[in-house]
């Protein structure tokens, strides 16, 4: 009866084993999440992110585009992963979600949105490797306006808990 068990056993991890082993690693996921604001720099609801949301492709480069939630400290400008056991008591603000968990890593180019018949093209230029610890960054936005953006992170401190600024978007000109 043991060697039954070890047979039968020995079957089922064998057929269950992955074809690849690295594909039984794991990692966390490269996610930039980023909190779009209307026209008077209100964030946006849940309900109006996803209007914007089913515009864009599912895919954009290597990342996942969906809609997700950022959990903020009270000082607004701090936030929990996920993963944190203070998540939970956190403010929730929604936000675009781009993310990589298949080889979590990134390289996050451009998005453009589109809200209120207006379209805003933001280059973000984000490249998250597989071991940097400020793999989670969220980016702050400009109120909703027509035109092109870059985001300029010379000089960020990569703090892997704090909120990327709106004031580092720079209007591009000639780039719409």
């Amino acid at each position: 009866m043991n060697i039954t068990l070890f047979v039968l056993t020995s079957l089922v991890l064998a057929t269950s084993a992955p074809d690849n082993p690295s594909r039984a690693q794991s990692c966390n996921p490269a996610v930039v999440n980023y909190i779009v604001r209307d026209e008077g720099g209100k964030v946006l609801s849940e309900a109006e992110l996803k209007s914007v949301y089913e515009q864009l492709p599912k895919s954009i480069g290597d990342a996942h585009t969906d809609v997700g939630k950022v959990s903020f400290e009270d000082d607004g400008k701090t936030f929990y992963w996920p993963e944190s056991v203070d998540w939970e008591k956190g403010k929730k603000v929604p936000s675009l979600q781009f993310a990589n968990a298949e080889t979590c890593t990134m390289h996050l180019t451009e998005a453009t949105l589109t809200y209120h018949n207006k379209r805003m093209r933001m280059i973000f230029n984000i490249d998250i490797a597989r071991k940097q610890p400020d793999r989670r960054p969220v980016v702050d936005s400009l109120p909703f306006q027509e035109g092109a953006f870059e985001l300029d992170l010379s000089g960020w401190s990569h703090d892997e808990n704090k909120v990327i600024p709106a004031e580092r978007w720079k209007k591009v000109k000639g780039k719409a």
